[in-house]
């Protein structure tokens, strides 16, 4: 071989090498800080693969399956819960020939357990001086270094190393690693200290070397790649979000790549510390493993793109059957005539008020409750951040808080004022001050001296202020957004103020997006939502799901003044919106734990739409009370008359040792894309995101188009966030709330003594202590549309077809008669029942 074809295999091997590195990366999925919080559907980077093809590549990569025991599906079937019909529709589905006997069998034995893999040296290693095994003692030094670099908040007295953060995760480790004088001790990896000493600095020298011990080909070391992330699936769980939100910002950020780096760096100088037992022994695993891998089609690239599905497990069909019966349940309620629909004397005269919710599930209960209270008022579902990209700066030395989904960047920043520089500066300097000294005493407290004076010099007004949190106080409940919006809408970048066709744009847009563009009633109310909870680290997760944690007030306030600004309006009317005089837009927020809600800026509703305004309330009042009696029994409530359940409510939002606030957006399950007609009085219990949609209105799909693209996008996130929090809580779910430590102020939270993030929901969000109280569902999308239209879109979106084709959710038709019919691998068929 000349030079120059050495160089190029060179060059062409190092591609290989980066690129089965990127795909690993690329297959874990992004958290988001627990004050930002969104739900992420944790097999995200796995979308490209049929779900079975998914689970059997965890299976054998990271050693579990994404299915409920057998257990739970025998369970589900003595209780009537999969019915006769839903198991034969399973079977039918399915490519299994041999009939229910098997189908049966496995629910007496269960499904064999699959032996894990032995991808790593380090799994022949014995255990070390504590017994604990060495791949276990490697996975817990890497997630402490991480909490210890990733921290920008709650260390206070770090180590030196950690000082001046040069370079990425991977030189933070290794220098802290070759300074480490116990490192041998604690992994049981003798040698590995003395080694480590000599890798390059450089990260990707260092994994240059790395790889060239380890001696695997690109396919096979994408699988180990993989293996080892999925070791510390909460750190590089983490480090995918500071990749993603990096992107977002449009930088650069190689935070997974330098965490596989030291995973792989670790790799190599266990491999180079093995006795020639331990290297015969993985030779031998990785024979077996080969042999595997390649018999599945899951070998890297290959396996990745492969056509064919794996041979199906016998618990599919279980869970499609579990599946069948909720959809088959879905498919009654929608096809079920209701005394509480919109009469033709009520539709002819138009509503008196139309209310906005949110997509929320949460949203359906009070939705359904507001419409039986008064005929007169019609709900609407849109995304709860109301097609408002924006950040919100508030006064004082806060950092802005993004109020959109975790999937979006902002495009514009909404900053408050008190309507004058002289006003601003006063209120900035007062809560500067306050700032001060709060951060003197997180000083105090966190200094290394804290332990013997703080404690003795503070003692008592600590103690006053447990008994004082223990007393259930009822808290003052949005307090920041009770005055008048005085905040200035500007570009994020740049911070020039919006011109009158952009703000006329992004009304345009959120009208359009809910189908509201005529027939607008005098009052237009904007409802957003949020949540109330005390000492809770998982706080932002019974929030808005898709909006990084946040609650939905500050932006149906800013889109209450949008609309109402005259100028936005004869905007609008030369786009075609005619918006009458008389109609005018408030602002509320749903308080999704006591199910209050309150309405903002009342006092700047002029005097001809009060009684309006005044009734609505009263309306809002019964609906809660009906509301809370509906969600009584899951919350163990139930027996308590409306005032006594009120304040049952009242008390957990302020009760620092409630560990389950409120059920969040538990037992999710659909999502439709229709007119409130086709589900209005219909009680779909809680469990449906309702997005208006109106076909007639939108016959070149653009609105039909978003929807699919973003809300369906969020709906799946919520759905698959949840189903993995109860079918692999190990893994995805974040374990006890009881034994929780918060890592870095709000990075995340571990478990115990664990080192690695735990990711998801607690248990306490998913189970009662006794029953699950999420059914783990694929999502159902249930869309009022004609066939090609949808069709066009999955052909157009990739991430929509990957979705669906790979089934990782499932796509209905609602048909005119009241049935439905299914989208499955191009074909539109027949949904029996």
């Amino acid at each position: 071989m000349d030079s120059n074809a050495a160089v190029s295999a060179t060059v062409l091997d190092e591609n290989r090498v980066q690129s089965a590195i990127t795909r690993a990366c690329g297959l874990i999925a992004p958290i988001w800080p627990l004050d930002q919080w969104i739900a992420v559907n944790p097999f995200w980077g796995l979308r490209d693969q049929s779900i079975k093809r998914a689970d059997q590549l965890l299976e054998q990569r990271a050693g579990f399956s994404f299915l409920m025991p057998a257990a739970f599906y025998r369970e589900a079937w003595e209780g009537g819960r999969i019915s006769d019909s839903d198991l034969r529709a399973s079977l039918d589905e399915s490519d299994n020939t041999d009939g229910l006997q098997p189908v049966f069998d496995l629910l007496k034995h269960g499904e064999q357990a699959v032996d894990s893999l032995r991808l790593s040296i380090l799994d022949v290693f014995p255990v070390n001086a504590e017994g604990v095994k060495a791949a276990d003692a490697v996975c817990d030094e890497i997630g402490r270094l991480c909490g210890a670099f990733f921290d920008v908040r709650q260390g206070r007295w770090s180590p030196a190393v950690n000082r001046d953060r040069q370079g990425g995760f991977f030189e933070f480790w290794l220098e802290a690693a070759q300074q480490d004088l116990s490192l041998d001790y604690r992994t049981g990896v003798a040698g590995a200290r003395e080694r480590l000493k000599a890798f390059p600095r450089t990260r990707l020298q260092a994994v240059e070397k790395a790889v060239a011990l380890i001696g695997l080909g690109a396919n096979e070391l994408e699988v180990l790649c993989h293996n080892l992330l999925m070791r510390v699936v909460g750190w590089a769980s983490w480090s995918s979000g500071v990749d993603w939100r990096a992107g977002l910002a449009g930088d650069d950020s190689e935070a997974r790549e330098s965490l596989l780096s030291a995973l792989l760096v670790w790799e190599a100088v266990a491999l180079e510390c093995a006795s020639d037992e331990q290297i015969a022994a993985r030779k031998e695993a990785w024979e077996e493993i080969r042999q595997s891998i390649h018999a599945s089609g899951c070998d890297g690239t290959a396996g990745l793109d492969a056509a064919n599905d794996p041979e199906e497990k016998l618990l599919w069909i279980w869970q499609r059957a579990y599946e069948i019966g909720y959809q088959r349940k879905l498919m009654h309620i929608m096809g079920e005539s209701s005394e509480n629909a919109t009469d033709a004397k009520t539709a002819e005269a138009g509503p008196d008020v139309q209310a906005v919710f949110c997509i929320d599930v949460r949203s359906e209960v009070m939705r359904r409750h507001l419409e039986n209270d008064n005929p007169r008022v019609q709900t609407l579902g849109f995304a709860g951040f109301f097609g408002l990209p924006i950040s919100h700066q508030s006064h004082g030395p806060f950092s802005e808080v993004q109020r959109l989904p975790g999937l979006l960047a902002p495009a514009y920043r909404l900053i408050d004022t008190e309507g004058s520089f002289e006003g601003d500066n006063a209120l900035n300097r007062k809560l500067d001050q306050r700032e001060i000294t709060r951060e003197s005493v997180r000083n105090a407290k966190y200094s290394s001296l804290s332990t013997f004076t703080l404690v003795e010099t503070t003692g008592l007004a600590w103690a006053w202020k447990l008994f004082k949190d223990s007393l259930y106080r009822q808290s003052e409940k949005n307090g920041s957004l009770t005055g008048a919006l005085t905040g200035t809408l500007v570009h994020h970048l740049g911070s020039d103020p919006l011109a009158r066709h952009e703000k006329v744009k992004l009304v345009a847009g959120f009208l359009q997006g809910m189908s509201l563009t005529g027939n607008f009633a005098p009052l237009l109310v904007f409802i957003g939502h949020g949540t109330q909870t005390d000492n809770n680290p998982n706080h932002a997760g019974l929030a808005c799901g898709a909006c990084g944690g946040q609650s939905g007030g500050v932006n149906a306030r800013l889109a209450a003044a949008l609309f109402n600004d005259p100028q936005v309006r004869e905007g609008l009317a030369e786009e075609g919106i005619h918006i009458p005089d008389e109609t005018l837009a408030v602002a509320a927020e749903h308080c999704t734990v006591t199910d209050e809600v309150t309405l903002f800026d009342q006092e700047s509703v002029p005097d001809s739409h009060k009684a309006l305004l005044s009734e609505l309330q009263g309306s809002f009042l019964n609906a809660g009370r009906e509301a809370r009696k509906e969600r009584a029994t899951p919350l163990k409530l139930n027996g308590l008359d409306g005032t006594e359940l009120l304040a049952a409510m009242r008390q957990r939002a302020v009760d620092w040792s409630e560990v389950r606030p409120e059920w969040g957006l538990a037992n999710n399950a659909a999502i439709i894309f229709a007119k409130r007609d086709l589900t209005r009085g219909k009680n779909l219990s809680g469990r449906t995101f309702l997005h208006d949609y109106d076909p007639e209105l939108d016959t070149e799909g653009q609105v039909l188009e978003a929807l699919m693209s973003a809300p369906m996008m969020v709906a799946n996130w919520i759905n698959l966030q949840y189903f993995a929090s109860v079918t692999v809580p190990e893994v995805y779910g974040a374990g006890n709330k009881l034994l929780h430590s918060v890592v870095g102020g709000n990075l995340g939270v571990i478990e115990g003594n664990g080192t690695d993030l735990r990711i998801g929901l607690p248990l306490q969000s998913v189970h009662d202590g006794i029953y699950w109280r999420h059914e783990p569902l694929r999502l159902t999308v249930l869309i009022d549309a004609p066939r090609e239209r949808i069709r066009a879109i999955v052909e157009r979106q990739p991430d929509v077809a990957r979705l669906v084709n790979n089934q990782w959710l499932w796509l209905h038709r609602i048909l005119p008669g009241g049935g439905q019919e299914r989208f499955v691998k191009g074909e539109w068929h027949l949904c029996p029942g």
